[in-house]
């Protein structure tokens, strides 16, 4: 493993970190959520320091067709099994800003920085960068308290989130914000009862 490889690794230990230590720092009195702030302020920083600029972490138009079509792919077919299966839908009693909020911070972060800083360093091998950041996702989401399995799932719907973005989408980071944000929305939004 190159030596540079470690930086995103370790940065992403530190998400980790502060994703297990949200509750305790909210709870403290901390007033601001430290997960999502580092998700938007480790990018920053970095293209502060000049390692990296908007355009390298995806904000760009990219391809708009493609685009649009993988950003609701999914979110429709998840819609559509819930409805098939007889499940109800109620718009959800978090606002659906925060929703946003945090699938932006995740996108910035995962497959903004991450995934384009593994790609770089594996040559352009997209593969590589997919499951090293994808494997990463899922970490959080089982420091969050998912299940095994269901941590594992998120990790493949990150995968298809990364494909979003770079395949599909141009390299835009727009059109895997936006299916995130609108896959979250349709997942909290189906009555399980």
């Amino acid at each position: 493993m190159q030596l540079s490889v470690l930086v995103p690794l370790l940065l992403s230990g530190v998400v980790v970190a502060i994703y297990a230590l949200r509750q305790p720092l909210q709870q403290s009195g901390f007033p601001i959520d430290p997960y999502y702030t580092a998700l938007f302020a480790l990018p920053i920083l970095l293209i502060l320091l000049k390692k990296y600029s908007f355009d390298d972490l995806g904000f760009r138009v990219g391809k708009p067709l493609m685009g649009i079509f993988f950003v609701f792919l999914l979110p429709v077919i998840l819609y559509l099994r819930w409805y098939l299966m007889g499940r109800q839908f109620t718009l959800p009693v978090e606002l659906p800003l925060m929703l946003l909020i945090g699938s932006f911070a995740e996108e910035f972060f995962f497959r903004g920085y991450l995934q384009e800083d593994f790609k770089k360093r594996f040559g352009g091998n997209i593969w590589i960068s997919l499951a090293i950041t994808n494997i990463i996702f899922a970490s959080v989401h089982l420091v969050k308290g998912y299940s095994l399995p269901a941590a594992a799932m998120t990790g493949w719907i990150g995968v298809y989130f990364g494909i979003t973005k770079d395949s599909q989408g141009g390299n835009s980071l727009f059109y895997s914000m936006a299916a995130h944000g609108l896959y979250n929305l349709v997942a909290t939004s189906v009555n399980l009862i």
